[in-house]
């Protein structure tokens, strides 16, 4: 993160907030039925954003997320878009999903 303030840089980060790894964990459910404690804690990102000197953005509803990013995009220097992510939706797209059907 020094380093791209440092440079200049014109670029966007997007760090998935999930307080885990929540990806892994419905992937050993899916196999194993069950997940091993991948839970951790995050770091205040607007604040490591502000400490490098990044731009720093939140999208809390995916329906912004387009809107964020042009902001992103627009102002100068690195920024991180912070987008929090839950898990917990995936097993009931993979359920409804799995009903779906098609003849070919």
């Amino acid at each position: 993160m020094e380093t791209a303030k440092r440079l200049g840089v014109n670029i966007t980060m997007l760090v998935w907030e999930d307080n885990a790894y929540g990806l892994i964990a419905w992937k050993q459910t899916n196999e194993f039925g069950r997940y091993t404690d991948l839970s951790f804690g995050n770091p205040e990102w607007m604040g490591l954003a502000a400490a490098f000197g990044w731009n720093g953005f939140r999208c809390e509803n995916s329906a912004d997320l387009q809107d964020v990013l042009r902001k992103s995009f627009a102002t100068p220097g690195p920024s991180l878009v912070v987008l929090p992510i839950d898990y917990r939706e995936n097993p009931k797209l993979t359920r409804k999903l799995g009903e779906l059907t098609a003849t070919i």
